[in-house]
């Protein structure tokens, strides 16, 4: 037991003793971790690939009351200003390394908060010379610039890329192209000189399986050939939804809500709700390009509309 004197001598001693010195600081570094998460799904290893993010805001949403999107937002916390992330998705099966869409490229594409794919790749553990086949949901520019190096060659030397045939005829067609508005001209030159590269190695598909346990699944709107991509193994499912969905809150919330660049506002919707209807009515777990990095998480019916509920952090594989 540690009585009055005890006590005071130690105090004294304590005081009398030599200043310790003060350890280095950790200086702030300015930058996020590499944007990298793994999980499993039956036998299959799936990896999230933050590309980066684009700073939209409440402006490039469109279908609805713009006072009935804030309260959507409102309603989860979140004002008007709206980062949204950019993913790719790195499908491992042990036999076959599959990559679904490559990101705005790391050659600044489409600006410094997007380009880094790549370098999460790597530091994955991932070189581009391992991916079998590059699987593209549509061809927007943060969907397949990275396809290209900085010298406008193929990034990925021994991959496979597969796409929507409809997708590819669309960005190919020069009556489509002749009769596009201005602004959407360049879309249609960025998508062939990304594609050029590949050519002789590029398999044009209609809806179906792409490979074991991976089906494109088309659901058109924000393109023509938009399509999503559906993953099994045993009795495990993930349907990654590509650009389905561009804000999990305001478009779960109202499915009807549109975006700036959807070709097809109405057949987007359309799209959006069934895929929602579909994740909810089978309880599959869903992420997307577009969805808060990593993305996973399910979809809940919440009376005409629905409700996104985020997958718990994957500890271990």
């Amino acid at each position: 037991m540690i009585d009055r004197r005890h006590f005071l001598a130690a105090a004294a001693a304590t005081a009398l003793a030599p200043a310790l010195p003060v350890s280095a600081r950790a200086p702030l570094t300015g930058n996020q971790v590499p944007g990298i998460y793994r999980r499993k799904l039956g036998d299959l290893e799936i990896t999230a690939i933050l590309d980066g993010y684009i700073p939209f805001d409440t402006k490039v949403f469109g279908g609805s009351d713009p006072a009935a999107i804030r309260q959507s937002l409102a309603n989860a916390g979140q004002g008007e200003r709206l980062p949204t992330a950019v993913n790719t998705f790195v499908i491992n099966t042990r036999d076959k390394t599959y990559l679904l869409d490559t990101g705005a490229g790391a050659w600044n594409a489409m600006g410094d908060t997007m380009g880094r794919a790549e370098s999460n790749l790597r530091t994955a553990g991932i070189t581009p010379e391992q991916i079998d086949a590059i699987i593209l949901t549509h061809a927007h520019p943060d969907h397949h610039e990275g396809l290209l190096t900085a010298q406008k060659t193929a990034r990925f030397a021994n991959a496979e890329l597969v796409i929507n045939e409809t997708e590819h005829a669309f960005w190919h067609d020069d009556g489509i192209l002749n009769q596009a508005p201005a602004e959407v001209k360049p879309f249609f030159a960025s998508a062939r000189n990304a594609l050029a590269p590949y050519a002789s190695r590029t398999r044009k598909v209609k809806a179906g399986e792409v490979a074991p346990g991976l089906t494109l699944e088309h659901a058109p709107g924000h393109t023509p050939g938009h399509s999503i991509l559906r993953v099994a193994s045993g009795n495990e499912q993930l349907l990654l939804v590509g650009d389905s969905i561009h804000n999990v809150v305001i478009q779960t919330a109202q499915p009807e809500v549109t975006f700036v660049f959807d070709a097809d506002g109405k057949q987007a919707a359309t799209s959006r709700r069934r895929v929602l209807d579909m994740a909810a009515t089978d309880g599959l777990l869903i992420s997307g390009a577009h969805m808060p990095f990593p993305g996973f998480g399910k979809v809940l019916k919440d009376g005409p509309a629905f409700r996104f509920v985020p997958a718990d952090w994957s500890y271990a594989l």
